[in-house]
């Protein structure tokens, strides 16, 4: 029997704070298959905002199966059909986001399945035919966190990694920007290495064109008219970026670099090669130097060594957070104390600050971890990396690091794998430090009180915090002293000898933490 499916946005509770609630279904993996490729062709009419694609969609499946599931919106205005490699309609079932296509008989494990998807409508979410800031129409994919299902059916999970290409017949005049690179200039796109659907990306529209020079990779970014002139004082870093990224942490994994301007909900995308930034970027102070970092470090972290599950993600925005402050300090910004005193104090002013682990599990759908967990994800994760640092040293640290990334390039990691090579770097057991910051709320709240040369730290949270703690005073001779003191218990005499002056709890930015 035929089913049409009709595919739209579905609004879920708000987060609870508890375990993964019964709506979390719609955004978990599928470890039964493993996506392997996904062929599009796509076109559409302006006019009247309607599109028509297809897709052929490639699956290997893992365990024998007699169906296979997607993720896919419902929606009146969207119509999808789903018919086997003959062409033959499929019978498909449906719970919530998530549809299961019943492929008529039972294939073995290690069966590649053929689907062929058409697509016809409005598309109700992830794919959008609107008008920029001024006017102009644009064409453009916004699939973070997890809309490429709002009109493409796939399995949309930062897991499952899979191949793209895309024929899209545009309006004449329009410039094309898509994931990939366009292999024969017939604007055909195709992509050299696996991604996951977030990351995929592409529009059209009526763009200007600024070239960025310094690297061979780079090829020209795509930019509204009007705002080319504010745009050209931002887009000057990459080059510089690009090799102290290199020489860091390993090679750029993709085919080109250039960012595109669209009509974003967010203030930057890290697709793939190209990144998506939102409209307004460049009329800031800093013409969007800050955000164009952050999104250049995502080229590695996030994506090419990319997280599996969604509360792994601090894997991708703690590094941006931490990185792209340490990328932009070496082309004229603010030292990266500055970055991290302001996170900080964002971070501590947050209502997940004490109430949610880094790693949560209660989301209700993956957008809360940029959202309401955003803090703990972005600012929280950058200050891990930051007292990592500070516990293991600069050889080990930025040696680990990279360790890591070229252990995983083009796939995913884990918080564990992480842990493991950062162990391996340093030669120490580091489970009690990645155990309390990322799997547990909060930070040290510290009570200080000086008692003539003795300062007596009180932990005022419910249990201890392990840390070091960072002291600068002035001794009786007149010498600046810099020590860091091991903290563990709840509460803890600290004799600095002697008389002290000027004395100053963490002067250098290097512990997260709250005074009471």
């Amino acid at each position: 029997m035929f089913a049409v499916l009709i595919l739209g946005w579905m609004q879920l509770a708000a987060p609870t704070g508890e375990a993964l609630s019964a709506s979390s279904g719609n955004y978990q993996g599928f470890p039964e298959q493993d996506a392997l490729s996904y062929q599009i062709e796509l076109e559409f009419d302006y006019a009247t905002k309607q599109v028509a694609a297809t897709a052929r969609l490639r699956f290997r499946l893992i365990t024998a199966n007699n169906r296979l599931r997607l993720h896919s919106i419902a929606d009146d205005g969207w119509e999808v059909v789903i018919r086997d490699s003959a062409g033959k309609r499929l019978e498909v079932e449906r719970n919530g986001q998530v549809i299961t296509v019943l492929l008529g008989r039972e294939y073995p494990a290690g069966s590649v399945v053929e689907l062929d998807a058409s697509m016809n409508g409005n598309p109700p979410d992830g794919l959008y035919l609107t008008k920029n800031r001024y006017g102009e129409p644009i064409l453009f994919t916004d699939h973070f966190s997890s809309r490429a299902r709002g009109w493409l059916p796939c399995e949309d999970h930062p897991s499952d990694r899979a191949a793209f290409s895309l024929k899209l017949v545009s309006e004449d005049g329009w410039e094309v920007i898509a994931s990939g690179e366009d292999v024969d200039g017939d604007g055909t796109w195709e992509t050299h290495t696996d991604l996951p659907t977030y990351m995929f990306a592409f529009a059209t529209g009526p763009y200007a064109r600024i070239t960025e020079l310094g690297d061979e990779r780079f090829i020209p970014h795509f930019i509204y008219q009007k705002d080319k002139p504010k745009a050209r004082l931002g887009l000057k870093h990459h080059a510089a970026w690009m090799k102290s990224m290199e020489v860091t942490f390993g090679p750029y994994a993709w085919e080109k670099y250039c960012v595109v301007q669209v009509p974003t909900r967010w203030g930057g995308v890290e697709n793939a090669g190209n990144t998506f930034i939102m409209e307004r970027l460049f009329d800031g102070r800093d013409r969007g130097v800050g955000t164009l970092a952050h999104e250049f470090v995502h080229m590695w972290f996030g994506n090419a060594a990319g997280y599996g599950e969604w509360h792994e993600a601090w894997l991708s925005e703690g590094f941006a957070s931490y990185f792209g402050p340490w990328l932009y300090a070496q082309t004229g910004g603010p030292p990266l104390r500055n970055a991290l005193d302001g996170a900080r104090r964002r971070w501590r002013q947050a209502a997940c600050a004490d109430t949610r682990p880094v790693r949560w599990m209660g989301y209700t759908k993956p957008d809360d971890l940029f959202g309401s967990s955003a803090p703990n994800t972005y600012q929280k994760g950058a200050w891990v990396l930051h007292m990592l640092r500070q516990e293991i040293g600069d050889q080990a640290f930025f040696g680990g690091i990279s360790d890591y990334y070229k252990s995983i390039s083009s796939g995913y990691g884990t918080t564990p794998k992480f842990q493991a090579a950062m162990e391996q770097a340093c030669g120490r057991e580091l489970g009690w430090f990645f155990s309390q910051w990322l799997d547990r709320p909060g930070c040290p709240r510290l009570n200080l009180k000086w008692q003539g040369s003795s300062l007596i730290v009180t932990q005022v949270q419910e249990f201890p915090f392990r840390f070091r703690l960072p002291l600068q005073w002035t001794n009786q001779d007149g010498e600046k002293v810099d020590r860091n003191f091991e903290i563990s218990d709840a509460v803890t005499v600290i004799d600095l000898g002697g008389q002290v002056t000027a004395p100053v709890v963490d002067p250098r930015v290097e512990l997260l933490w709250a005074k009471e």
